[in-house]
């Protein structure tokens, strides 16, 4: 968590290299972090952690880096209204994109409040050690990262040009951390977006057809209208829902729709308890794959080897309901969604709805 004398920081020579990380397509230090007077470091990552501990794993770079106890960390969720474009969270990339981006812009960060620091005590940045964001030099003089506290000392782009930390100096990386997004959960504080509540905020629920592909025949929609606090029975085509001013109300309305809906047939899901027979059954297209010898003739197998795999059916999808809250405030849409990417999001956003990427967060 400390440095020792003669060990600031050291310069790279790095010439033309480019920056690591995401820092190639994010330069601006003051994306990745927010230095506050209150002894707390903001870090704002462009990747999203969706179960794999990525921002635990972030936070404990930065507070390698900074000499700062983990503890002072607060991670920002991934926006587009301040996080650095990190594109998509996925294909086990966070580490090498995110981690080297704020390894490198957190150890220039380090490097810029030293210097500003040796300016205020009048010694060399060498002379200087830090420990928990306190900055100690020669003859017991001190400062700390809160007293220098400026959201204007990272207005400014990495240069990749301040070193990292060896390893050896490194207290958090690569030992175990408890997990940032794992205490919320089991003690079932506000955490999901099913927590937002906002002014005036209504609460919707959409009918499921019993089967795939089922078409909606009739719908009785008097007992649902009788509930208390629904607003509106929504139907267009097979399409059906409530809308009201409570979720339990939202839930009960959705339960008396149910009842008063009469579905055809559809198309009868596959027995689960078979679905290999069902998947071998289904049409394929079959191109065969030969290894052939330099006089184009297929090669003659010395072992040949058959083998059959099954495994249950699986989804890469979320355990939860998946939730989403959007905001119309003039001419311009606050959104709240599980993304993994929310630029690619806001994008698509921005063609649907005809509006500049700007407006819509």
């Amino acid at each position: 968590m400390s440095t020792g004398p003669g060990l600031g920081y050291h310069i790279l020579d790095k010439g033309g290299a480019p920056l690591p990380g995401s820092l190639q397509t994010n330069p601006r230090l003051s994306k990745w972090l927010k230095v506050r007077p209150d002894g707390i470091v903001e870090v704002t990552s462009g990747k999203v952690e969706i179960g794999q501990g990525i921002l635990t794993a972030v936070a404990q770079i930065v507070a390698d880096e900074l000499d700062i106890d983990i503890a002072r960390i607060r991670m920002v969720p991934a926006s587009t209204a301040m996080s650095p474009n990190e594109g998509v969270t996925s294909g086990s990339l966070s580490i090498e994109h995110s981690g080297s981006a704020l390894r490198f812009a957190s150890a220039e960060a380090r490097a810029i409040y030293l210097d500003l620091a040796a300016q205020r005590l009048g010694v060399p940045a060498n002379a200087l050690t830090v420990s928990d964001g306190t900055i100690a030099g020669p003859g017991n003089l001190r400062t700390s990262y809160w007293e220098l506290a400026d959201n204007s000392l990272l207005e400014r782009d990495a240069t990749g040009k301040i070193a990292p930390k060896p390893v050896e100096q490194r207290a958090f990386t690569g030992s175990a951390a408890p997990r940032l997004d794992v205490p919320d959960k089991v003690f079932g504080r506000p955490r999901f977006i099913h927590d937002v509540r906002l002014d005036g905020m209504l609460f919707g629920r959409v009918l499921k057809p019993a089967a795939p592909w089922a078409a909606l025949q009739s719908l009785d929609t008097a007992a649902a209208k009788r509930v208390a606090g629904v607003v509106s029975i929504v139907r267009d085509g097979s399409f059906a829902g409530v809308v009201a001013q409570t979720e339990a109300a939202a839930a009960a309305a959705l339960g008396k729709l149910a009842a008063g809906a009469i579905w055809d047939s559809g198309e009868p899901l596959p027995d689960e308890t078979n679905l290999r027979a069902w998947i071998k059954s289904q049409p394929v297209e079959t191109t065969p794959i030969n290894e052939r010898n330099p006089d184009g003739e297929i090669a003659k197998a010395e072992r040949t080897m058959r083998r059959e795999y099954s495994r249950p059916y699986i989804a890469h999808a979320s355990m939860a309901p998946s939730c989403a809250i959007a905001q119309w405030t003039g001419g311009a849409i606050r959104v709240w969604t599980h993304s993994q990417g929310v630029y690619n999001l806001r994008a698509d956003l921005a063609l649907i709805f005809g509006l500049p990427p700007g407006r819509i967060v």
